[in-house]
């Protein structure tokens, strides 16, 4: 068993303990020295390379942009918010302002320092529209923080739990990115070197990773199944209006001056091509009902009705009433389709397709 040893330190005080102790303590004062040592070549460099503020490379701005973002940080951090709720509301609304301009200028060298090994985010066209904005990253980093100090994310104390880890690697990950690119700018603002770009790749999977989980959890986010369907309702669309093209119901001049009623005549012969042209796509009514688009899931019975009474049309018919389905009138407008028996009626503003038999 060892024994504790009793030295003296360098101010006369006493400290008792065992040798390993020892050991660990010497290990830990080395450590500080050594980083003492660090801070004061970084305070060399920094007073003799630092990058002038108008150089427009990129290390450059982003040594500023960084510098800016730690001094709002600083000042939030010596704030008391019950005191000065507006200051701290307006240091919170900079703070997540100068998190934008950081990321910002890591994205832009990233596409230049690893162009080729940038993150897959081809899940981001699933987002809804409202969420896919410019400053989207830097709220991605504020709930990065939040969640890894321990936060619950929107009342999600689920989810937020189960991206806990993935924020505290995040977090961890850029800081060492900004620290390593803050040290690059001060001593090659031309030179991009391996270990920034490890880092600037592990960054950028994991910020990925995350972008994904954290919409996910807080908007409703489309699954691939459910996006394939989205892409076949488009792609009837598109074939339906090159058909309407090609068979002379439309010209390239009303789609080119976006004439108001295509918004009526393009769905009308949708509904047509997709039930009795195109019968294999997002209207095959043989499908199970959740293998439909929600566009088309609520009308799936009345669907039916109208694809049976189709069936019955000869082709000169079908022209025929694809034809009166591009006539464009106000109301109560009722077309004869083929020998009679059918009626194809245009109601009211909607002009809704409705077949009813005789």
């Amino acid at each position: 068993m060892l024994k504790p040893n009793v030295i003296k330190s360098k101010c006369g005080e006493t400290r008792t303990g065992t040798g390993e102790e020892e050991r660990r303590r010497g290990g830990e004062e080395g450590s500080v020295t050594k980083e003492g040592g660090e801070i004061t070549m970084n305070r060399f460099r920094k007073w003799l390379y630092k990058p002038k503020r108008t150089d427009p490379q990129l290390l450059a701005q982003f040594y500023y942009a960084d510098e800016e973002l730690n001094q709002v940080a600083t000042e939030l951090d010596g704030l008391d918010g019950r005191k000065d709720p507006q200051r701290c509301t307006l240091l919170v609304n900079q703070f997540r302002s100068c998190q934008d301009n950081v990321l910002n200028i890591i994205n832009q060298i990233m596409d230049e320092c690893i162009p080729n090994d940038r993150a897959n985010r081809d899940f981001s066209v699933k987002f809804p529209e409202e969420i896919r904005h410019d400053n989207l990253a830097g709220q991605l980093w504020f709930g990065a923080e939040c969640l890894a100090a321990g936060s619950i994310i929107m009342n999600r104390e689920i989810e937020s739990i189960a991206m806990r880890p993935l924020a505290k690697d995040l977090t961890r990950s850029l800081e060492e990115v900004r620290n390593i690119t803050r040290d690059q700018a001060l001593r090659d603002l031309n030179l991009y070197t391996d270990r920034m770009r490890d880092a600037l790749r592990h960054f950028d999977s994991l910020f990925a990773e995350f972008e994904l989980s954290y919409v996910s959890a807080m908007v409703p986010v489309k699954s691939p199944k459910e996006y394939y369907v989205q892409q076949e309702v488009i792609v009837l669309f598109c074939e339906t209006v090159e058909r309407a093209l090609k068979l002379g119901y439309l010209t390239q001049d009303l789609i080119d001056d976006y004439e108001p009623a295509l918004m009526f005549t393009i769905p009308r012969l949708a509904i047509v091509c997709g039930l009795v042209v195109y019968s294999d796509g997002p209207l095959n009514l043989d499908r199970k009902s959740e293998d439909m688009s929600e566009l088309f899931r609520p009308f799936r019975t009345l669907l039916k009705k109208i694809r049976d009474l189709l069936q019955t049309l000869t082709e000169e018919e079908l022209i025929t009433l694809e034809r009166n389905l591009c006539i464009s009138q106000d109301w109560g407008a009722v077309h004869r389709a083929g020998a009679g028996h059918k009626q194809l009626i245009s109601s009211g503003p909607r002009e809704s397709l409705v077949l009813q038999p005789s």
